[in-house]
């Protein structure tokens, strides 16, 4: 039973899911965006598959070491099976890398619970944001997240509202150098823009639509269990829980204005939503339930891949 793998934590977990994840990649480029075979689409694999990897320790990292959930496998279950649901993911390297440094972000600000260095923290939370933004513009939505958890954790000192704002000018700053000592502040500038653009086409893309509507029930039903046992708890220990709430509003709000036309700008909602998923399936008492909800998604990948 598949419950019985990933109910604890074992070094084999990841083992599994890496090779379900290389297995999917191969599959996402060859069959599913019919890439041609040679060396730049090897390399631009290969990059993705290291990048979508170090995620996955940094989430594991995160989730233990803050205790998002219970000690099992779960969330880096639905982390990578939710990655396999959108296999255009794999092609948008600047994508992956954006939202690596998110996954920093929040790593730091959930952190600020300790009290220790929290201006250091802070900064170091709103620095990793900007970054994004040079991968992925619309990462800058995430400054929200900054100041969510400043107001959270009660540490809205005036000097503290400010660290951002700091950290903002000091990317900038350094940026700007960079791109007028290369003589492309064209580039520079196209970073600042920012342009909704929705696009309703992709919606009529059965490939796009079925593992959308897939995750958004399985998305709702979970989040609602979520809520439901997070009432019950204190203000401070739901602190880390209503950032992830919020950290899958702002994700949410990205996919919305993004400029991109395919499954890959919900790649900032994988994160929140396999917390909350893993978050739901360990408080599931009967095991054939928690059985279907696993092997949905292991089954729904195959599913969207022949699409």
């Amino acid at each position: 039973m598949i419950s019985s793998i990933f109910d604890r934590t074992n070094p084999v977990n990841f083992i599994i899911l890496a090779f379900f994840l290389s297995l999917f990649m191969v599959g996402g480029f060859f069959l599913y965006l019919h890439a041609p075979f040679n060396i730049q689409i090897l390399w631009k694999l290969f990059q993705s598959f290291v990048l979508i990897l170090i995620s996955l320790f940094l989430v594991d990292f995160v989730n233990r070491k803050n205790f998002l959930t219970r000690s099992h496998s779960y969330t880096i279950f639905f982390f990578v099976l939710v990655f396999c649901l959108f296999p255009k993911i794999f092609n948008e390297i600047n994508l992956l890398i954006a939202n690596a440094f998110i996954l920093l972000s929040f790593r730091r600000l959930v952190s600020i619970r300790s009290n220790k260095d929290v201006e250091i923290k802070i900064f170091d939370a709103s620095l990793w944001v900007f970054i994004a933004t040079f991968f992925y513009s619309w990462s800058v939505f995430f400054i929200l997240l900054v100041y969510a958890s400043i107001f959270l954790y009660k540490k809205n000192d005036y000097r503290n509202l400010l660290i951002p704002l700091v950290a903002f000018f000091t990317v900038l700053s350094i940026t700007f150098t960079a791109f007028y000592l290369l003589n492309d502040l064209q580039t520079f500038y196209g970073y600042l823009l920012l342009l909704p653009k929705l696009v309703l086409e992709k919606y009529e893309d059965f490939r796009y639509i079925v593992p959308l509507i897939f995750l958004f029930i399985m998305g709702v039903w979970s989040t609602i269990a979520f809520f439901i046992r997070k009432q019950s708890k204190s203000f401070v220990t739901r602190v880390p829980g209503i950032l992830i709430m919020v950290m899958l509003g702002i994700a949410i709000l990205v996919a919305i204005v993004s400029e991109s036309a395919n499954t890959s700008e919900v790649i900032f909602s994988i994160f929140p939503l396999s917390v909350i998923m893993a978050k739901y399936v360990e408080s599931i008492n009967r095991l054939w339930l928690k059985e279907i909800f696993l092997w949905s998604f292991i089954v729904m990948p195959f599913v969207t891949l022949f699409l």
